[in-house]
């Protein structure tokens, strides 16, 4: 009998320090499983930063092969494209056009910036004020609402700009009438540059804040 307790007792120790193992083993794998889990969020977060950064790479070498001040074209009137040029550029135009402009009479020009206007391109355009003759488009252009503004200087605002998008500049001595397209001697240059616009645009801002 004593030997029967006697190997209960061993037996219920050995129960019981075995279920403290497995016990403490369990604990173990739960606790392993844990970082195993943390481990793997880490490497996912890893890859997508990764990935960014690839992106981003991309990103600048492209930036890096784009000349910051690209020509896109140089026309001369008369007969040489200039107005169906900057037509071309007001058909493409998705955000805005801010133009300063000394005279402005050719309709076919005009219907492209209305067409921009209402297919909602912001629009602003700043005429000089003497040449705001009955054949100007201005009077066309304000009663289709589009922002239009006299100059104000009481000499002569000469500019004839167009920025396009921010980026587009189309500048040079071409009035937007049709002596200068048809019989002038004129130059229209397309320059894509967003530095160029971004000073063409605080000139335009200056001289649209002023006018009337």
């Amino acid at each position: 009998m004593k030997n029967e307790v006697i190997a209960l007792t061993v037996g219920g120790l050995l129960i019981g320090v075995a279920l403290g193992y497995f016990g403490l083993a369990g604990s173990q794998i739960s606790s392993l499983q844990s970082q195993l889990g943390a481990a793997q969020a880490e490497i996912s977060r890893l890859n997508e930063e990764i990935q960014e950064l690839n992106a981003t790479i991309v990103a600048l070498k492209a930036a890096e092969a784009v000349p910051e001040v690209s020509i896109l074209g140089v026309y001369f009137s008369p007969r040489g494209g200039c107005a169906s040029t900057l037509i071309h550029w007001l058909d493409r135009a998705n955000l805005s056009i801010h133009v300063l402009i000394y005279s402005f009479t050719l309709d076919s020009i005009g219907d492209a910036v209305l067409a921009a206007y209402q297919r909602g391109v912001e629009v602003k355009i700043v005429f000089e004020e003497q040449q705001v003759t009955k054949y100007s488009e201005y009077f066309r252009l304000k009663a289709a609402g589009v922002q239009v503004r006299n100059d104000t200087n009481p000499n002569l605002m000469h500019h004839k700009v167009a920025i396009i998008d921010g980026h587009i500049v189309l500048i040079g001595s071409f009035n937007w009438t049709a002596s200068a397209d048809q019989d002038n001697n004129e130059n229209l240059l397309v320059i894509r540059s967003a530095k160029l616009a971004a000073a063409l645009e605080r000139e335009f801002q200056r001289i649209w804040t002023t006018g009337r």
